[in-house]
């Protein structure tokens, strides 16, 4: 499928209330932006979280809001964690949960499901962590459909008239404007900074 027809599908389950399904094609934007991107990468599970974080700069700002992803590290346990240190970060959780569950068609673990607030006032976004557990806001979705919006390959990509991303309360991107242009969204982040929070879970990973 086209990284384009997997972006309106996402927005599509999203706007539908199925945030499960609009998880999966949000993936597939990624999966396959980064096949493109990193042709000769060593496997999905490295193309993927290499994607995610070499766009921190777009991640964080859509899709989780005032955490440090750079240096975060979670209570979870994910299958061959790619991050510094050997300890799962974002990239590691969304690859080795959300997009390994959904796309092998299974069911997401206790505690890992979306938090509903996307549909929320700017500026709130909910995360809710436990020790071998973490909800992430629906925000994320849209934090992956940016990543792979703005990422260059995917320029001439394309989804219909009318499907846009939102930053803050007053940015509106129109999709079909945007594709590729992942230089130019530091600007829109800086129009509203947010604070950069380290989250310490030392006390926690030993079970990871």
């Amino acid at each position: 499928m086209k990284v384009g027809k997997s972006v309106q599908k996402a927005i599509d389950e999203w706007e539908a209330g199925d945030l499960d399904s609009a998880m999966l094609h949000a993936c597939n934007a990624i999966d396959g932006t980064a096949k493109k991107l990193y042709p000769d990468g060593p496997g999905s599970n490295a193309r993927f979280t290499r994607l995610l974080r070499d766009n921190h700069a777009i991640l964080g700002p859509m899709g989780m809001p005032g955490i440090n992803l750079v240096e975060t590290r979670f209570p979870v346990k994910v299958a061959r964690p790619k991050a510094l240190g050997g300890k799962p970060d974002l990239a590691d959780v969304i690859y080795g949960v959300h997009r390994c569950c959904h796309g092998h068609g299974e069911a997401l673990p206790d505690g890992f499901d979306l938090l509903p607030d996307a549909r929320g006032p700017a500026r709130h976004t909910t995360i809710h962590i436990e020790r071998g557990k973490i909800q992430l806001s629906d925000r994320i979705i849209f934090g992956l459909i940016a990543v792979a919006v703005l990422c260059p390959v995917n320029v001439g990509q394309s989804v219909p008239d009318g499907y846009h991303l939102t930053f803050g309360a007053t940015h509106m991107l129109m999709i079909n404007e945007w594709w590729g242009r992942s230089a130019e969204f530091p600007a829109i982040a800086a129009t509203d900074p947010i604070p950069s929070v380290t989250l310490d879970f030392r006390e926690w990973m030993a079970d990871v």
